[in-house]
């Protein structure tokens, strides 16, 4: 590949790339409303939004596994009065599960918008080490997101 061809490929803007109409969850559903969905998709993040569509936050699987490490430390210390591991999953998925997400999202501060190459999105990803990066309309609203496999999909196509 020339210098120019990598210039150019630079060039590419997010909107001829990015996932359009990712899917969502809203601001008000559960964890285990959430986890179902990622688990149903093979989803590794979920861009969350409100009533209008614009863009909350974002549920990373990061973000869960945060949550269950912070779920097992509580239980180490209560473990002793749970005799049945069916016990401790449900104890699990009745308080983890039931919690809302906007208390363990990460807020979406990260995010780009059509306009911007995707070199831009790749730097910005690199930086702030995140694998998923919204794309917003000036007022938030979602109208995409960038994923890994955003970039590898460009590149194969680029063959």
């Amino acid at each position: 590949m020339t210098t120019n061809t990598i210039k150019t490929d630079a060039q590419i803007l997010v909107e001829s790339v990015m996932q359009r109409h990712p899917l969502t969850i809203t601001d008000d559903a559960t964890v285990q409303d959430a986890v179902d969905k990622m688990t149903e998709y093979h989803l590794s993040a979920l861009p969350v939004v409100d009533e209008a569509n614009h863009l909350a936050g974002i549920l990373t699987s990061s973000d869960l596994l945060r949550v269950m490490q912070d779920a097992e430390r509580t239980l180490d210390s209560d473990l002793a009065i749970y005799d049945q591991s069916s016990l401790v999953t449900d104890l699990i998925r009745n308080t983890i599960g039931a919690d809302e997400i906007v208390n363990i999202m990460s807020g979406a501060t990260i995010t780009v918008q059509q306009g911007e190459n995707m070199q831009q999105v790749a730097n910005l990803m690199l930086q702030k080490q995140v694998h998923h990066v919204p794309v917003v309309s000036k007022d938030r609203r979602l109208l995409g997101i960038i994923s890994p496999m955003d970039f590898v999909r460009l590149v194969a196509e680029r063959g």
